[in-house]
C-alpha cells in the first residue's frame, strides 16, 4: 500500500496529516493502521449523533479495525497514542487481553442486603454502551477457549448499525435474560496464528471489520530501529499541526454534530440531556435524513464508479477463493458510504458529495487489495505469470540505474541494495515498506547478496544478466 500521506484525503485535510505524523512518532512506520485509528476515533465521536439511513435499514459511523501483523511491530504501542487520545476527547476506552463471556455482555452476581437476603444483580459486561475497546490480543478470537465459544457471535453483533434490532446482545441464563445494547468500537490486534487466513475465509466478523495486514521482514524491522536509534536522548521537536490541535479538532467535532441533532431536531439542549438511551436513538432516527445529505448529482455516480472498482479486484481469481472475496464487496460498500460521511465531517460539510466519496474509495480500495492478495497467497495461487514478470522488470529497471562497484575478490558490478530499493519506491509510487515487501517477495530471488562492512549490496544473478 502507499505512504498514508499520499492519499487524497491526507492531502486534502491537515488535521488529518497531522494526526498520522503523530501517531507515526509512536507506532513507526504504521501509516496506514494510524490513518485506519482516526477513523475508528471519530467514528465514536459521531456514534451519539450520526446514523446513515440506507432503504429500510441505516448504517452508524463507527469503524472496526482488525490488524494483523508480526510481533513487537508497534501493535500494542499505538494503542497508547489512540489512547490519550481517547481519553482528551472524553471517550470512555477499555482494554481486552482475556476474559469470559460473561466478561463482554455482562452476567448476573449474588448480593446479600443488609438483612442477609440474597438478589441478583446484574453486572455491564465490557460490550455495553459506548466505548472504544481494544483488543490487544486478538488471537482470542481466532482461537477462543471453553469460556468464551460465544465471543465472536457477541462481537458480530456488536459491530451492526446501533439502533437496529441485530445490535441487540442476548443471553439467557437461569438467573434471567441478559440484553445489552452496545455502541462499542472494536480494536483488534494479533500476530498471525497459524490457520489465520482460514479463519478469515469462514467467519462472519472479517466482513464487519477492516482487516488489515503487513509482513514485516528484517529489513523493515532494522530500519525502524535505525530510525528509532535516531531518537535515543532527544524529545520529539514541535510539529505543523498539535497534539492540542487534534483534540480540539474531536471535541469541536462533538459540539458540532450534537448541535446540528438539536437544531434539526428543534430539541432544546436541556431536554436532550435529560433524555434515555431509547429516547435519543428514536430522535437521532427520526432525523438521519437530515443530518447528513448526499449531493445528488455527484454522491451517486462516484458510489457506483467505486462499486465498479471492487468488483474490478475479482476478476481473474481463482474460483477457490472467488466467492469469499465476493462476500467483502457489501462491507467495502458500507465502508463506503461510512467513510464518505467521516470525509464530510473532516470537511464540516453536511452535504455528502461526490469528492467525499473519491476520497473513501483511494484508501478503501487499497484496503481490500491489501486483503485479497494476502488470501490468495494462503490458497496456494501461486503468483500470476504476467505479475510475476512485470515485477522482475520493476526491480531490473531499478536496479540498473545505480552504479555498481567492485568489492575485490567478490567480483564487481555489486550495488547498494538501499539505493536500488529507494529507486524502486520512487518509480513505482510506493512507500518504504511496500519496497521492502516487494523485494522479498519478488526480487529476492534475483540478485545474489554480499555485505561490506554495514553496508548490503546485491548482484544480479549471471543467468538474468
Amino acid at each position: 500500500m502507499r505512504n498514508a500521506k499520499d492519499y487524497q484525503a491526507a492531502k486534502r485535510f491537515p488535521i488529518f496529516k497531522g494526526y498520522i505524523d503523530h501517531f507515526n512518532e509512536t507506532s513507526i512506520d504504521n501509516d496506514i493502521p494510524g490513518m485506519l485509528s482516526f477513523f475508528f476515533i471519530q467514528g465514536q465521536i459521531a456514534v451519539p449523533y450520526v446514523r446513515i439511513p440506507w432503504g429500510p435499514a441505516h448504517l452508524d459511523p463507527r469503524n472496526h479495525v482488525f490488524w494483523i501483523q508480526s510481533s513487537r511491530t508497534g501493535k500494542s504501542i499505538a494503542w497508547e497514542f489512540i489512547g490519550d487520545i481517547l481519553r482528551d476527547v472524553g471517550v470512555p476506552s477499555d482494554l481486552y487481553t482475556t476474559g469470559t463471556d460473561a466478561g463482554l455482555i455482562g452476567g448476573f452476581e449474588m448480593e446479600e442486603d443488609e438483612d442477609g437476603n440474597k438478589q441478583a444483580i446484574l453486572k455491564e459486561g465490557m460490550l455495553t454502551g459506548r466505548k472504544a475497546l481494544n483488543f490487544d490480543e486478538g488471537s482470542i478470537i481466532l482461537n477462543p477457549n471453553k469460556h468464551s465459544q460465544e465471543t465472536v457471535l457477541y462481537l458480530q453483533s456488536a459491530c451492526n448499525p446501533v439502533g437496529s434490532n441485530n445490535n441487540k446482545l442476548v443471553k439467557h441464563t437461569k438467573l434471567g435474560r441478559i440484553e445489552t445494547e452496545s455502541l462499542v468500537s472494536l480494536w483488534i490486534t494479533t500476530y498471525p496464528p497459524s490457520g489465520v487466513k482460514e479463519y478469515v475465509l469462514t467467519r462472519g466478523i472479517f466482513q464487519r471489520v477492516l482487516l488489515y495486514w503487513s509482513h514485516w521482514n528484517t529489513d523493515r524491522r532494522k530500519a525502524v530501529s535505525m530510525i528509532r536509534a535516531e531518537s535515543a536522548f532527544k524529545r520529539t521537536p514541535p510539529m505543523e499541526i498539535s497534539y492540542e490541535d487534534i483534540t480540539d479538532y474531536f471535541n469541536a467535532l462533538d459540539k458540532r454534530l450534537r448541535n446540528r441533532v438539536l437544531s434539526v431536531t428543534e430539541t432544546p439542549f436541556v431536554e436532550w440531556d435529560g433524555m434515555s438511551r431509547e429516547e435519543q436513538e428514536s430522535l437521532i432516527q427520526s432525523a438521519m435524513t437530515e443530518v447528513f445529505k448526499a449531493d445528488e448529482g455527484t454522491f451517486y455516480p462516484a458510489l457506483r464508479d467505486a462499486i465498479d472498482d471492487y468488483y474490478s479486484l475479482l476478476s481473474g481469481l481463482n474460483p477457490s477463493i472467488m466467492e469469499v472475496v465476493a462476500s467483502f464487496v457489501p462491507a467495502m460498500e458500507n465502508n463506503t458510504i461510512i467513510f464518505a460521511t467521516h470525509m464530510a465531517m473532516l470537511d464540516e460539510s453536511w452535504i455528502v458529495k461526490g469528492e467525499h466519496v473519491d476520497m473513501a474509495k483511494d484508501i478503501l480500495y487499497d484496503i481490500f487489495k491489501n486483503l485479497i492478495l494476502w488470501l490468495e497467497d494462503e490458497v496456494n495461487i501461486g503468483p500470476k505469470t504476467q505479475e510475476k514478470a512485470a515485477q522482475r522488470g520493476k526491480w531490473a529497471t531499478a536496479y540498473h540505474q545505480v552504479e555498481g562497484i567492485d568489492l575485490g575478490n567478490r567480483g564487481d558490478g555489486w550495488k547498494a541494495k538501499t539505493k536500488v530499493l529507494k529507486i524502486y519506491e520512487t518509480q513505482n509510487d510506493c512507500s518504504r515498506g511496500s519496497a521492502y515487501n516487494n523485494f522479498e517477495r519478488w526480487g529476492e530471488p534475483m540478485f545474489d547478496n554480499a555485505k561490506d562492512g554495514r553496508v548490503a549490496f546485491i548482484r544480479l544473478k549471471e543467468n538474468l544478466e
